[in-house]
């Protein structure tokens, strides 16, 4: 073997290893990208999830309303709606520092 031929190996090899490398430099900020993709994703995963549940409990409460008077009732004596006729008394609690009505 000649010392060109060893040298050309080298070079070849050398050469081999800075692409290589330069290769792996060149995916680092696209793997972190791929990462922070892959993060977000788990969270709106993780969102929807709750959003799934929320959503269901609001078409419960839909289908109460529409098919419970007694719940439909109580919903309204919680926001401070009245029947026809009922009378309501208001007491302040200056311990809590507010009012609660008994009906």
């Amino acid at each position: 073997m000649t010392p060109f031929h060893h040298l050309t190996k080298m070079m070849a090899a050398m050469i081999a290893v800075l692409v290589i490398c330069g290769a792996i430099v060149g995916f680092i900020p696209q793997f972190r990208k791929y990462q922070d993709h892959d993060n977000r994703l788990a969270e709106l995963r993780t969102e929807k999830a709750k959003e799934e549940l929320r959503l269901q409990d609001l078409r419960i409460r839909q289908e109460r309303f529409q098919n419970d008077p007694d719940y439909v009732r109580k919903v309204a004596h919680e926001i401070g709606l009245v029947e026809p006729n009922e009378m309501v008394f208001r007491f302040y609690d200056e311990r809590r520092g507010s009012s609660h009505a008994i009906r």
